[in-house]
Parts: C-alpha cells; sequence; structure tokens
C-alpha cells in the first residue's frame, strides 16, 4: 500500500516539482522556453528524463515520457518521437513488460530507417536484440547485437560500440564461453575508459565480474563488481547497482556463503524497489530464499519463497498504478494544464477566478485520487489476510504435504524402473534379438548342409560374424544402460559417466558443461532427464557421424535446459518426419511432451545437429 500511494502521491506533485525545478535545471528551462524551436525543446527535456529520471525514479521517467511522446506527435517531430520510443522501451524492459518494450523498439527503427539515421537503427536494433535475449533467442538475439555493431563501426560511434560489444559478449556467456565473453568486455572497457564514460564502464565491469564467476575465479571476480559499485554509488544510479548485487549474489550464492547472500539480496531488493525493476525484485527474492534455506531459517525460507511466487501479483499492481498515472498525465497534456494555467495566473488575466478554478480542479483531483488510493488499498489489505490465512494453512499441512511428497517420489522411481526396464527389454528384441534371430536361421541351414565343405565354410563365418555383433551391441548397451547410478551419485555424474563410455566409440569425444546443477532434482526428474540424454548420444552414436559433442545441462531456478551440439553429418529439418522413427526421436518427444517441456532441434547438412529441450521445474 505504502508504495502505491508514494507513486500516486509523486505523480499528483509532478507537475509543480518539474516546474520548481526550472530556475536550477538548465534542460528543463529550455523545455519551458517556448521560443526556441520545438527540436530544441525535445530533445532538451528528453535529456532531463535521462539525466534526473531514468536511473532513479523511472516510474516519473515513464510519466514524462508519454507526455513527451505526446509532444512530438502533436508537432510531427518524427526524429525525436523515434527517440523517446526508444526512452519507453527501455523502460518498460525495467518494469519487465518485454511485449511492449519489442512494440516501441520496432517502431522507433521503422522511423530511423524512413530517416536513414543509422545511430537510432543501432540503438533500436540492440533493445530488440535485448529483447530477444530475454527469452533466451540467443541466436536471434547475436544477430539483432552484430547487426547494431555493423552500424556503429561505420558511424565511428565509440559509445555504442562500447555497448554492443557487451551485449555480444552477454552471448557468448550464457553460453559458457566465459573466455570468448572476456574478449568482448575487455574491448568495450577499454572504449568506455578512452571516451570517460562511467556508465558503460561500470556495464562492462560488472559482465566481467560475471564471467569469472563462471570460471569460479571468485577473488577477480569480487574485484571487479567492487569497481562497479563504487561507480554506481558515485552516480547514485539504481540501475547500476541492482545490476552489480544481483551478480554479487551470484557469487556468494556459488560459494554457498549464505551470511554474505542474505546481506547482499538485502541491498538488490532495495535497489530494485527504488528502480522499480520486477526482474531484479524477484532475483532478490529468490536470492533471500536460497540464503535462508541454507541457514536453515524455516520462517524467513517459506516467506521468501511466497514472496517469489506472489511476484506476479505485485507486478499486476505496478501496471494498474501506471495506468493510473497514465490517465493522469493525460489530464495535464492539454494547453490547460496546471502549469500553465500557473503561468496564466502571473500575467494578471482573470486572477482570481482563475485562482478559485485551480483549487477547485486540485480538490477534485485529490477526492478522485482519495477514492482510488482508498480502493486499492482496501483491495491490497484483503489479499494480505487471504495470503496469511492460506500460509498458515500452508503451514498446517507441512507434514502432510512432505509425506506425500515421499510417496509420490518413491511411486515414481518405481514407475521409471519399470518403463526403462520395458525399453531395455525393447532394445534387445530390436536390436540385439534380431541378430540372433539371423544367426540362428544361418545355424539351421549349417545343419541342414553339412556335406557341402564350401557352403559350410562361408556359413561358419557368417555366424562367426552375426554373433560377434550380437556380443558389441550387448556389450555397448551394457556400457550405456549401466552408466548411469542417478540414485547414488545424481544426475551430472551419471551423464558424465555416460559421455566418457560413449567417448571413443566410432571416434566421438563427448564434452558435458553445467551450471547450477549444485544440489540434487527431484529422482524421478532426474532419470527422465538421463534417459532424454542417453537416447540422444545412442543416436549421436548410431546416426550423427561426429567427432566431437558437447552436453549443456542449465539449471534457471525456475526450468531446466538441456542442449547437445555436435559437428556430425546434420540433416535436413524439413526431412524430419521421415527420421524420426530412425532416430527415436519420437520417444525423445514424447518423454519431453509428458514433462510439459519444449524441445526443439536445429540441423544443416554437413554442419551438425543442435538438440534444445527446456523442462519446468
Amino acid at each position: 500500500m505504502t508504495t502505491n500511494f508514494k507513486i500516486i502521491l509523486c505523480f499528483i506533485l509532478l507537475p509543480l516539482l518539474c516546474y520548481s525545478q526550472k530556475q536550477k535545471d538548465s534542460l528543463l528551462v529550455i523545455w519551458e522556453n517556448t521560443k526556441v524551436s520545438d527540436t530544441t525543446r525535445a530533445n532538451a527535456y528528453r535529456d532531463f528524463i535521462y539525466k534526473n529520471y531514468f536511473e532513479s525514479k523511472t516510474d516519473s521517467a515513464y510519466a514524462l515520457a508519454l507526455r513527451l511522446l505526446d509532444f512530438a506527435e502533436a508537432r510531427q517531430l518524427k526524429k525525436q518521437k523515434a527517440d523517446v520510443l526508444i526512452l519507453l522501451g527501455e523502460i518498460e524492459h525495467i518494469f519487465g513488460d518485454n511485449s511492449k518494450a519489442s512494440k516501441n523498439f520496432e517502431l522507433s527503427l521503422n522511423i530511423f530507417e524512413e530517416l536513414n539515421n543509422k545511430r537510432g537503427q543501432a540503438k533500436a536494433i540492440n533493445g530488440l536484440g535485448i529483447s530477444y535475449k530475454k527469452v533466451f533467442n540467443l541466436d536471434e538475439a547475436k544477430l539483432y547485437y552484430e547487426k547494431s555493431l555493423e552500424l556503429s563501426k561505420e558511424i565511428n560511434d565509440t559509445l555504442l560500440i562500447s555497448k554492443t560489444l557487451v551485449l555480444i559478449g552477454n552471448i557468448y556467456n550464457w553460453r559458457y564461453k566465459s573466455d570468448e565473453a572476456l574478449g568482448y568486455y575487455a574491448e568495450s572497457l577499454k572504449l568506455a575508459k578512452a571516451i570517460h564514460n562511467k556508465r558503460a564502464e561500470a556495464s562492462a565491469l560488472i559482465n566481467m565480474s560475471n564471467s569469472y564467476i563462471q570460471k569460479k575465479d571468485y577473488k577477480q571476480s569480487k574485484t571487479y563488481i567492487d569497481d562497479a559499485i563504487k561507480i554506481g554509488d558515485s552516480l547514485s544510479s539504481y540501475n547500476i547497482l541492482s545490476h552489480a548485487y544481483r551478480v554479487l549474489c551470484h557469487s556468494y550464492f556459488k560459494q554457498m556463503d549464505y551470511e554474505k547472500l542474505i546481506s547482499s539480496a538485502d541491498e538488490l531488493l532495495d535497489y530494485g524497489q527504488k528502480a522499480s525493476n520486477n526482474e531484479m525484485i524477484g532475483d532478490a527474492y529468490y536470492f533471500l530464499f536460497e540464503g535462508y534455506k541454507g541457514q536453515r531459517n524455516f520462517d524467513l525460507t517459506v516467506k521468501y519463497l511466497e514472496l517469489s511466487k506472489d511476484n506476479k501479483t505485485n507486478t499486476d499492481d505496478i501496471i494498474t498504478v501506471k495506468t493510473l498515472e497514465k490517465i493522469k498525465i493525460d489530464n495535464h497534456r492539454t494547453k490547460d494544464s496546471l502549469v500553465n494555467i500557473n503561468k496564466t495566473l502571473k500575467t494578471g488575466m482573470a486572477y482570481q477566478k482563475e485562482k478559485t478554478n485551480l483549487f477547485l480542479a486540485w480538490g477534485g483531483s485529490l477526492a478522485v485520487l482519495s477514492v482510488i488510493a482508498f480502493v486499492i488499498y482496501r483491495n491490497i489489505k484483503r489479499k494480505q489476510h487471504k495470503a496469511e490465512k492460506e500460509r498458515q494453512d500452508e503451514i498446517d499441512e507441512k507434514e502432510k504435504i512432505l509425506k506425500d511428497l515421499e510417496l509420490s517420489t518413491i511411486d515414481a522411481m518405481i514407475e521409471g524402473q519399470e518403463k526403462e526396464r520395458r525399453r531395455l527389454a525393447a532394445d534387445l528384441h530390436d536390436s540385439v534379438g534380431a541378430t540372433l534371430a539371423a544367426a540362428k536361421l544361418q545355424f539351421d541351414y549349417l545343419v541342414k548342409h553339412q556335406n557341402n565343405n564350401q557352403d559350410s565354410e562361408e556359413l561358419t563365418e557368417k555366424i562367426s560374424t552375426l554373433l560377434d555383433n550380437a556380443y558389441v551391441e550387448i556389450r555397448s548397451m551394457a556400457h550405456l544402460k549401466n552408466s548411469g547410478v542417478i540414485a547414488k551419485n545424481g544426475l551430472l555424474p551419471a551423464v558424465e559417466k555416460l559421455a566418457n563410455n560413449a567417448s571413443g566409440i566410432n571416434g566421438l569425444e563427448i564434452e558435458v558443461q553445467s551450471f547450477g546443477l549444485d544440489q540434487r532434482l527431484d529422482n524421478s526428474l532426474e532419470i527422465s532427464i538421463f534417459r532424454i540424454i542417453q537416447e540422444l548420444v545412442t543416436n549421436l552414436i548410431k546416426h550423427a557421424k561426429a567427432t566431437q559433442a558437447t552436453i549443456h545441462i542449465t539449471n534457471h531456478s525456475d526450468n531446466i535446459n538441456i542442449m547437445v551440439e555436435d559437428n556430425g553429418v546434420g540433416f535436413n529439418p524439413k526431412q524430419l518426419s521421415k527420421a524420426k522413427s530412425k532416430m527415436g526421436i519420437t520417444s525423445i518427444d514424447r518423454r519431453v511432451e509428458s514433462l510439459d517441456g519444449k524441445f526443439t532441434i536445429e540441423s544443416e547438412i554437413s554442419k551438425g545437429t543442435t538438440v534444445i529441450i527446456d523442462l519446468p521445474l
């Protein structure tokens, strides 16, 4: 309730705040000066928003940006309209509304292309790339970043080049190629220092710190993040500070230093709330949940687990308040805004009458907003009461849930074992059984034609070959089937042993890369994931003709991502339906579907195959 009320109050006072600052801020003086050109006024107001609101008062920045958009549209200022659309897109990214952000960047790009403005195109393209990265479409994001980098270099814009290099480095970092990512970050840092841009410098330092966490060099990571925090403090930038403390939380989480994790997460939550950044707030709740869970503090663990779940409700509240702000700002876009009325009063035109109208307008506005604030307050209190009751019910049933969970886990394990037994029987029947059946037919024929020495030798050689093949198939299956040991050691050791056993077959070398698998998953889920990877490895051996393959397993806290890449012969994706039964893809697809997951295959002839699987937790 307090946060919502502050936002509403801030918006009520926004026109007067702007008016009172015009003596202090030269940019606002230019905006208020109707004697200068509309283009100059719009540019000054945009710079004023970035300077005074974007980093620390994001809600107010959103309201002011909408006002500037209306100003640019009314005066047909195409370039200024495109600029403010980029500003709105950046704010929407902070709010967590990726869809609206993408639409604003797309509209901006169309205008800049019409104007042949390459700098504006590069900025808009970067924004679209960030939108794609937020939905984990890394390939598409990289294409956008590379196009932006090309345009930035054409116009020799050092700042844009520096920012784009960081974005490209982030793609490599997400793919666990930290050394390649550090190369891009180091080049970006060098350019940022050359032009003395502290914000770009902080961005490079934060991402370099994140890469060193991936390399488990926590000491070097801490050095870079401390430098970034100093810059954030010097600029009073909530955006820089929240990103820096998120990386610091990640470092302490990896080191299992729960005391420092909780302290850093509190800072992240504070700066995330000040910047109205829902993504940072959600991450703070998650790290606080992990920290208190590590300290075995049950009450606070449950508290922050519930806050993480309720984060969507908080987002809905913010969107509601933001809608109210937009309605309010629309009322101030007209010729008779409160600022214009105040100026009219100073000219002496109908002083007493206008003064009376002004008080009436203020009183009416306050009355309406008071009613709205009361409704919002009552709604929030009702939600809080409901949440407290639900929390109490959950605590009362905790023991029952734990027992049910234990039983369901055992049932799932038994079910998985039964499915695996049926699958092993099918493999024996389809593969080894067929080979032994052929050997038996050859043996029967040999018995019936013992007198033909020439035929006997040839048949004996065929039977020997078939029996050798059966032995090799059984041995290979035994290696692959027995490499799991999931129940004892967990998913990651099982996959690593599977890769080790499969390496060397047909010249194939398999590497396993993991992230976030510090703790065990649900046993039945681990078995299902292992069987999926096992089927993919079997396909590599039988069909890919690859010499190198990599298995990526990433725990994103709310989902598991599995990516298997190889340099094999590949195939035409248009013919995937014909290859499904041959490669066992149908069974993999069914496994993934049963887990409510997403299954994607990317392949090109002679350029290998990439299989991507996302499973919710």
